[in-house]
């Protein structure tokens, strides 16, 4: 009996906790003054289980969904590992412009991240729960193009990301022959979207995780305007941002899974989710190696 109310205590708060913008409720007003006014449309957030008798903050995880997704239909795949791993799941449902105009990518992305960033400072208010300090983020195509680049932004912000399948990326290189790639292809200029310059000595704190298909070959698929800096294909843009990662000295690690196209399989989900919990894991100093295993709650 008394496991019967646990679950349905468990199911009537990811009910409440799920706050579309200008809903009525306790967290309506400040849903609405966080994100009203950009692509942002819902938040969707589920604690995992036990979180109403857990004595440690929450570890938050901000799911970003694709083009044409819901922030709650992408959560669903994620349930059982946000249990696992004690996440707090966070999943925006975003209207996201044409992803394929740098022009239109460089105005979006700023004003997302600077939404998301002030709705997770806010989340203890909001939700009545206390989080860590620093977010894990995982996103798929359009949302994995926003995930690295809000690691960018804010990388004080960000203990680890894990970007599947992403279009286009942001090389955080600011120099190179051609005198620094601008924002979005790179972060020469990046002071100017997000207020201050590109932050290495934070960045490289940051543990990354790229996946992308090894059939997600069709160059038909992206917008050309990356093609001289990145690559044709997915492949080759995940393997262009690797490259950058390692000549910068960060922490990245890419993975290719051979059969897999422009979808999320569910090799890829548990390998990225294994990733960002083992994140979790304390290490002595900057570079130590990963613990196999994550922090249990």
């Amino acid at each position: 009996m008394a496991r019967t109310l646990g679950l349905i205590s468990l199911v009537l708060i990811v009910v409440v906790m799920a706050w579309p913008v200008g809903s009525a409720g306790a967290a309506g007003n400040g849903v609405n003054s966080l994100i009203a006014g950009t692509p942002i449309r819902s938040v969707y957030i589920r604690p995992p289980r036990g979180a109403a008798t857990a004595t440690r903050p929450l570890q938050v995880l901000l799911a970003l969904h694709g083009m044409g997704g819901s922030g709650e239909d992408f959560s669903k795949d994620l349930v059982e590992q946000a249990d696992k791993y004690g996440w707090l799941l966070v999943a925006p449902t975003i209207d996201y412009g044409d992803w394929t105009n740098p022009s239109v990518v460089a105005r979006e992305d700023p004003v997302l991240i600077h939404a998301l960033a002030d709705y997770l400072d806010q989340l203890p208010q909001l939700t009545g729960f206390q989080t860590r300090r620093l977010v894990l983020i995982l996103g798929h195509s359009r949302g994995a193009q926003l995930a690295h680049r809000f690691a960018e932004f804010r990388p004080e912000n960000v203990l680890a990301v894990a970007a599947l399948s992403a279009g286009t990326y942001t090389l955080p290189q600011s120099s190179s022959p051609q005198g620094g790639l601008s924002f979005p292809y790179g972060i020469r200029d990046l002071a100017q979207y997000a207020g201050h310059a590109f932050d290495p000595g934070h960045f490289d704190r940051v543990q990354f995780w790229v996946g992308v298909g090894g059939q997600d070959t069709n160059s038909a698929d992206l917008p050309r305007q990356w093609d001289s800096v990145e690559g044709t294909t997915r492949v080759q843009r995940a393997e262009a941002f690797e490259a950058a990662m390692q000549q910068l000295g960060a922490n990245s690690v890419l993975r290719v899974f051979g059969e897999a196209k422009h979808d999320v399989t569910g090799e890829m989900r548990l390998a990225a989710c294994a990733f960002l919990g083992s994140a979790m894991a304390p290490r002595a100093t900057h570079g130590t190696p990963l613990s196999a295993e994550p922090i249990a709650y």
